[in-house]
This record gives structure tokens, sequence and C-alpha cells, in this order.
């Protein structure tokens, strides 16, 4: 953007002159008619339905819009130098921002030479410093400004950055929902890996249990035998006793029981002995797999997530 409007103050002319003359030739700008909607651009034509001023963008949205698009609009000289309603021109008053170095000034003027809005205070202060900054009042070189190659180039780069941000947007969301699928795809291959682990889990534990059963009933077969044994020893040997005391009052019958009684102990007391023989059960224990033992004890065991490039 080239300026040539200086802020260099004249022979005999005080800084304080300058402005004040600088400021007065903006405000001559007054009787300016600029767009309604937005407020501080020239208009360019007059809706005379609506009724209203507008500018060239406002213009355009008001030809494409069905609401508006068959009202008569006045351009050029056909247009209206005021307001018809109140006869009086359709100012706007600018409306300037706050400097942030100086909280009661305005940001009015532009320094060319730095680039950078400044207020009065910046301008005498900052700006002006051996007449070497080129400094305008910013009504005056915002007047033109909208139609201006600085805007317009402006504007077409804010319009290439909409649409590459839009076009990034697109972009992201579809690799959000890949995201998705690929998170999706992999939890439901690792659910049924888990299914098929637990079934091999499972499968095999319960044919362990299943030996570990048979061991017990093969043993409790084995005891349950012997048991019955023995008991029937106990039930002999009960009887004979009861043999023996009832002769012991008959010597003669007491001496024949006796010798009897003598040849079934004997063979008692060798079945006892076959019965002690057998009485044993089997002794076994879980020996746990060595490969799955180091599978449970390492942390990345069972599977591990490989990171690959999108």
């Amino acid at each position: 953007m080239s300026l040539s409007l200086c802020f260099n103050c004249s022979s005999g002319e005080t800084m304080a002159e300058s402005l004040s003359r600088t400021l007065k030739a903006g405000s001559d700008d007054a009787s300016t008619v600029y767009c309604e909607p937005c407020g501080n651009i020239p208009a360019e034509a007059f809706c005379s339905d609506c009724p209203e001023f507008l500018c060239t963008t406002c213009v355009e949205v008001h030809e494409k819009l069905r609401a508006t698009r068959h009202h008569r609009l006045l351009r050029g000289t056909a247009m209206p130098l005021s307001h018809p309603s109140t006869a009086t021109p359709v100012t706007v008053t600018a409306k300037f921002k706050r400097c942030p170095q100086h909280s009661d000034e305005e940001l009015k003027f532009f320094c060319d030479t730095h680039d950078t809005a400044c207020c009065m205070a910046c301008t005498v202060l900052l700006h002006n410093q051996h007449n070497q900054c080129t400094v305008v009042y910013i009504p005056d070189v915002a007047k033109d400004y909208t139609t201006g190659p600085e805007y317009q180039q402006l504007t077409g780069e804010l319009n290439k950055t909409q649409q590459l941000a839009a076009k990034h947007v697109t972009n992201i969301k579809e690799k959000m929902k890949k995201v998705d699928q690929l998170k999706n795809k992999k939890t439901t291959k690792l659910e049924k890996y888990r299914a098929e682990i637990k079934q091999f889990v499972d499968t095999r534990i319960d044919e362990l249990t299943s030996q570990v059963n048979q061991l017990r009933d093969n043993d409790m077969d084995l005891l349950k035998k012997q048991l019955a044994k023995s008991k029937n020893i106990e039930n002999k040997v009960a009887t004979n006793l009861t043999k023996l005391h009832v002769c012991e009052q008959t010597p003669v019958e007491l001496f024949t029981e006796s010798k009897v009684t003598r040849h079934e102990v004997t063979q008692l007391q060798e079945d006892l002995a076959d019965i002690a023989a057998k009485t044993k059960y089997q002794v076994y224990w879980v020996q746990k797999d060595d490969q799955m033992e180091s599978v449970l004890k390492n942390k990345d065991g069972i599977a591990t997530v490989e990171l690959g490039k999108a």
C-alpha cells in the first residue's frame, strides 16, 4: 500500500497544527454516502424497494436472494445522494479502535513507514521523530481501500486460505473416520483372538480336570474295595472273639474252638497284609507349561500393537 500523504511539518507550522489540518481535511468527506448494512463502505447503489444504500458486495447478494432479486436498484447518477425518507446524507461515523499504548486515544492514524496504526500520541511521540515517518489520517486513505489492490489481495488470500482450511477440515474428518474404522477392525480382531485363546484354555483345562477326576475315581474305587475287605475281617475277628468267650466255661470246647480260630486268624492276618499292600493312591500334580508361563510373565505377551505409517 503506497501512501503519498506525508505528515511532515511545513515551515513555521507546529506538529499540533499539522495534525489539526489533516483531521480537518478528513472531515470534509462527511457527505459521502455509505452502505447501510456494512456501515463503513461507500455505497454503489440504492434499492428503492427496501429503501437502502448498498455497497458492491451487498448489491451482489441483493440480486441473488429470492426475496430481493427483483428490487429496483439505482446506480451511478441515478443513485440519490441522500436518503429519500430523511433528505439527509447517509453517513456512518467511523469506529476507531483504542490504542493499546494510550487507552484514552483512538487509532486514527496510519504510519506507512512502520505499517502500523497509531493514535495521536503515538504519532507525535514515536512516528514523526526527525520527520522520517509517513503518517496519514485513516479516513482519508480508507475511502477507496475497498476497491484497492491491497484489499483485493487480502480478500483473495483469505478466500484461498478459507478454501484450504475447508479442504483440511474435509481431509481431517475423513481421516478421523478411518481412525475409527481402523480401531473397530483391530478391536474386533482382538476380541476374536480373545475368544480363540479362551476356547483353547477352557478346552485344555477341561481335559486336565477330567484327567484329575479319573485319577481320583480310580483311587477311590481301589480304596473302597480295601475298605470293604477290612470291615469284613473286622467282623470275622469280632465273631471269633465272641465264640471263644462263650467256650471259656467249657475247656474242651474252648480248646477245639481255639485251634480252629487259630487257622482263621492266620489267614485273616495274611489278608490284612495284602490289604495294606494294596491300600495306596496315586500322587500327582499339575505341571504348568513353560511356554505358557513365559507368556504370562511377559507384559507384552499374547500380542502387541505395531505402529505403521498411514
